[in-house]
């Protein structure tokens, strides 16, 4: 079996968000973001493997707190976004990262959708696109299009 060169690692960075990690041959991980900042970086040690940190390719969604969020949630939003950034330097791994159009628009997301059926329509995108993964959730829908979108998009692009 040949061992893959890059991983790709995407995350929605939210609470409530996912981290999934595709490699070469679309062998996929897709877990929820977890509580705590320390399971937080196990998860992404994990997902990284024995891939070297020259070789994996992390995408995360760039978005930041909107008018009408109440603070404390812009704030809770902006520490797991931080952590992310800082478990992702501490393991010498360079961040990439992209807003939520821009990804949603390559996967030909319909303009428009309320925030409930848009969230449905990229978690029924996702299950498409991975149908071996036996539970997508609206916690890991997005982390899941987004290393799809970093594997197949993102990174053909830049290099």
């Amino acid at each position: 079996m040949k061992k893959s060169h890059f991983k790709y690692i995407g995350i929605d960075p939210g609470v409530s968000g996912g981290l999934t990690s595709i490699d070469e041959e679309g062998n996929i991980i897709a877990v929820k973001c977890p509580k705590k900042v320390v399971d937080m970086a196990m998860t992404f040690q994990a997902a990284m493997g024995d891939t070297p940190p020259d070789n994996v390719k992390f995408l995360m969604e760039r978005v930041w707190a909107r008018p009408n969020n109440a603070s404390s949630r812009a704030f809770t939003y902006g520490v797991n976004y931080g952590q992310w950034l800082g478990i992702a330097a501490s393991l010498e791994v360079k961040t990439y990262t992209e807003l939520p159009n821009n990804w949603m628009k390559w996967f030909k997301c319909p303009k428009g959708l309320e925030s409930r059926d848009r969230k449905n329509w990229l978690k029924d995108k996702a299950k498409d696109l991975y149908p071996n993964i036996k539970k997508v959730t609206l916690a890991i829908s997005d982390a899941i299009l987004i290393g799809h979108y970093a594997k197949e998009e993102y990174f053909n692009e830049k290099e």
